[in-house]
């Protein structure tokens, strides 16, 4: 089972796959102008892999070989701990962007997994045969996964069947002797153009009505009716100093199609089931969520980093309202990461012994993120001030008719140099203020599910009658 390698990665993806961005069909995607840049950055999953100073936190020994740590299937606590410990350093080394190609559709796996055994129980059926061929056949190949989930739903006050097109949920139109014929879109596919599965699962809860609609499967992105048509973030045209993450470091969201795409058995996941549903969407969830807060603390350090130095460099460190702001940041910050690790050290243990992390700890945790993060970026705005969009840029700075004026004026005192405080406040801007900027605060309020969805995954899992029960105590009642 050799690990793939990153140049082995981007020659893989040159397989006619159907890729559109702004009205055209790309090529080959990792030469083009924008889609190049995603390409690099899923690259690093493989290139720090063979980082000599990180093979025990990207991979690890499993079956005679060495396997990336994002296979590995939780069965406790520690599995859960290495895992959050891997997303936040992978995540850290690409300054604060999750790269998702092998996190989120390990995420899908390990819910498969649990719901599949559940269904082989309950059925008689042979679905944890497909799942475990399917895992083994990502995990050895080291292969990367997409997972398309939520439907484009239509009519959301409507049940997919009450759709006026019945396409606006993804559903089995065609049961074949071989296999079967899928159609319909998955919206917010990140990272389909760039990996080698994609993985599709069912958004919601359903009842028998909709039992076409109970449907999940794998293809690779290549098949024959598969389309993404994609949105796209920065530019290769962006310099580096001006935009100093997302000119290296961005992920692309698709719109996915399903035209009649023909898929095997073998890689059927789903076929009607309408009951197990939505404890698939759930669980997978649950482990999306925990990826989730595994990814965010490297965002806050940045913050935090960030404000503390500018605060610095603008002669304002000193000043209580800066200092009660960062601790803000702080608190933030570190209530995520302890979230995290209280979810995984008190994981609920699913048949086939597979570790679900804290559903209370982990949606407590996603939901303080996601409706705290405009928060953070208003008090690092603060902090920085309006330079964060006025300064000049590197043009400016470089141009020796400008760049004086750049260096004189930017300048805060001696020991500070205008060009790395013209840098920084383009790094609290991309951040905070860019395309990406924008991107970041509507992925954080909306990724891995609705702030409802978190809150009332809370209610549900919470011990209410223990805290009933001390009530009614106080009231003498028991």
């Amino acid at each position: 089972m050799p690990l793939m390698s990153a140049q082995a990665y981007r020659e893989s993806l040159r397989d006619g796959r159907a890729v559109y961005v702004a009205g055209e069909r790309v090529e080959d995607i990792t030469r083009h102008p924008i889609l190049q840049i995603t390409v690099d950055h899923s690259a690093q999953v493989y290139s720090l892999a063979e980082d000599p100073a990180l093979r025990d936190v990207m991979t690890v020994e499993a079956d005679g070989g060495r396997i990336s740590r994002y296979f590995v299937i939780p069965r406790g606590s520690d599995d859960l701990l290495a895992r959050q410990a891997l997303i936040e350093e992978h995540t850290r080394r690409e300054l604060s962007v999750l790269n998702i190609v092998k996190a989120i559709g390990t995420d899908a796996l390990f819910a498969l997994h649990a719901v599949a055994h559940r269904m082989d129980q309950e059925l008689g059926a042979t679905y944890g045969q497909r799942v475990q061929a399917f895992y083994r056949h990502c995990r050895d190949r080291d292969l990367t996964m997409a997972v398309a989930q939520t439907d484009v739903k239509g009519d959301r006050s409507r049940l997919p069947h009450e759709q006026d097109d019945p396409d606006l949920y993804v559903r089995i139109v065609e049961r074949r002797q071989d296999g079967i014929v899928v159609r319909g879109a998955k919206a917010h596919t990140t990272a389909g153009p760039v990996v080698h599965e994609l993985i599709v699962i069912p958004t919601r809860a359903l009842g028998p009505e909709d039992r076409d609609y109970a449907v999940a499967f794998a293809v690779p992105v290549a098949t024959p009716g598969v389309k993404l048509i994609c949105r796209t973030t920065g530019s290769t045209q962006q310099s580096a100093f001006d935009y100093p993450i997302s000119r290296r470091h961005i992920e692309t969201e698709s719109l996915t199609v399903f035209d009649d795409v023909f898929v095997p058995w073998d890689r059927v996941f789903l076929d009607g089931e309408w009951q197990f549903a939505g404890p698939l969407a759930l669980t997978f969830a649950n482990f999306h969520r925990f990826t989730a807060i595994s990814y965010k603390p490297p965002t806050g350090d940045l913050f935090i980093g960030a404000a503390q130095l500018i605060a610095e460099w603008n002669g304002v460190e000193r000043a209580a309202h800066i200092r009660e702001k960062i601790a803000r940041l702080i608190g933030y910050t570190e209530m995520i990461r302890a979230c995290t690790r209280a979810a995984a050290l008190d994981p609920e243990l699913l048949p086939p012994g597979i570790a679900l992390p804290s559903p209370t700890m982990t949606n407590i945790g996603k939901h303080h993120f996601a409706s705290q993060f405009h928060e953070a970026v208003r008090l690092l705005q603060d902090i920085a001030g309006g330079l964060v969009i006025t300064a000049p840029s590197e043009a400016d700075l470089r141009n020796p008719e400008t760049g004086p004026y750049v260096e004189k004026f930017l300048r805060t005192r001696k020991d500070v140099d205008a060009a790395a405080r013209l840098k920084l406040f383009h790094l609290i801007r991309d951040l905070t203020a860019s395309e990406f900027g924008g991107y970041n605060l509507v992925v954080s309020l909306h990724g891995e599910g609705s702030l409802e969805a978190q809150l009332i995954t809370t209610y549900r899992q919470y011990d209410l009658e223990r805290c009933k029960r001390l009530v009614r105590q106080a009231l003498g009642l028991d």
